[in-house]
């Protein structure tokens, strides 16, 4: 089992119980996790709570002590505060501009936090303002990975939120809490509740490339993605048939169109990247790599079943694909295969026809449709 650094991200208000409450919880859970890292998300005011209860009263380094836990230092760079479009630290989210800040200083967190696979992330959405709490989770959607966690916290009603109540110690003592009814009781810590709740998301990372810079940019482009491939139509090759199905349109082709069109379909079905395939182009190939093994087999292979009951070699095939088949017999060939596509489906074609796009200096191929809307009979 691999070993993950282990890091907490907590969004936090004026309440910092959170933090120690956390790591309470993650350390009683099972297996435990013992956290060796944290970065705390908050505005100007919860700095000043977070650095008078817990740094300065000592209360983290206590908890962590009684628990016999890892000492975590919380370190200048550790709490995080947000600030405005003119650099001021924010004491408050009280406009749509104080929320859009919040959103990207989260956002650039999680998002460089992401880029190192030997640190596993622990994000609690327990505190703070309710858009943080919202914030944190997309940004899990949006970059982290498989391994990554959301949590939220909950802490018996009693000690929720309580001036006096940071974590369960291990010897019990009496609190002054107040009850739903207004009343003041004096409660044992022996029956208070702290627990956690792992949270299932979404997770967008590895599946769409991503370039925006704020959190608005980049919820578009995810939209976008999903858009794009929602609306996608479904191909569907009968290779021995000559035949093509596209959104239930069915038209056929020569038998060295289908052929070549079925290769960059099949480019697309074994790519093994975990993406959507709207904007992708890793399975894109340049002309010459056609001609090329493996992509010379695979074309021998669909070839010689187009030509059934015809008995060909597969090896005179790929020494043909190898000699006669040059960069502007092959550019003839795609002309022909998307104007087949065009006259058969009109405006529905575009994303079903082999086009083109420059990478790093040269000219490659391939098919925008998503691999899972793609099958060849």
């Amino acid at each position: 089992m691999e070993k993950f650094k282990e890091i907490l991200v907590c969004v936090i208000g004026g309440i910092p119980q959170i933090i120690t409450e956390t790591l309470y919880a993650l350390s009683q859970s099972t297996p435990p996790v013992n956290i060796e890292e944290m970065y705390i998300i908050t505005t100007s005011t919860g700095k000043k709570q977070i650095e008078n209860a817990l740094i300065e009263k000592g209360i983290l380094k206590q908890f962590l002590t009684e628990y016999d836990l890892p000492q975590i230092e919380i370190k200048p760079s550790s709490i995080i505060v947000i600030k405005d479009k003119d650099g001021n630290e924010i004491d408050d989210i009280r406009d749509s501009s104080q929320s859009e800040a919040t959103a990207d200083t989260i956002i650039s967190l999680i998002r460089e936090l992401t880029t190192d696979n030997s640190v596993r992330l622990h994000c609690c959405l327990a505190g703070g303002r309710k858009t943080m709490s919202f914030y944190l989770g997309s940004a899990l959607q949006l970059f982290g990975r498989s391994w990554d966690k959301l949590y939220h916290v909950l802490v018996s009603p009693e000690f929720e939120s309580h001036p006096e109540f940071f974590y369960k110690p291990k010897q019990a003592r009496f609190i002054k809490c107040r009850l739903a009814n207004g009343t003041v009781q004096e409660i044992s810590t022996e029956k208070a509740k702290i627990e956690i709740m792992e949270l299932p998301f979404i997770k967008f990372s590895g599946k769409i490339q991503l370039h925006g810079k704020n959190f608005k940019e980049l919820i578009q482009e995810t939209q976008s993605e999903i858009d794009l491939v929602l609306t996608q139509p479904e191909i569907i090759l009968y290779i021995k048939d000559r035949k093509i199905e596209i959104a239930g349109v069915s038209f056929t082709m020569s038998p060295i169109l289908i052929t070549l069109y079925a290769t960059f379909l099949q480019q697309k079905i074994l790519c093994p990247k975990d993406a959507l395939c709207g904007s992708c182009t890793d399975c894109y190939v340049s002309l010459g790599q056609i001609t090329e093994e493996p992509f010379a087999k695979e074309f021998a292979k669909f070839y010689s079943k187009t030509y059934n009951p015809v008995n060909i070699a597969e090896e005179e095939i790929i020494e043909y694909v190898k000699k006669k088949l040059n960069l502007y017999t092959l550019r003839t060939y795609i002309s022909k295969i998307n104007r087949e596509i065009s006259k058969a489906l009109n405006d529905e074609a575009t994303p079903c026809k082999i086009k083109s796009v420059r990478k790093y200096g040269a000219t490659i191929y391939g098919i925008a449709v998503d691999k899972t809307k793609i099958k060849i009979n």
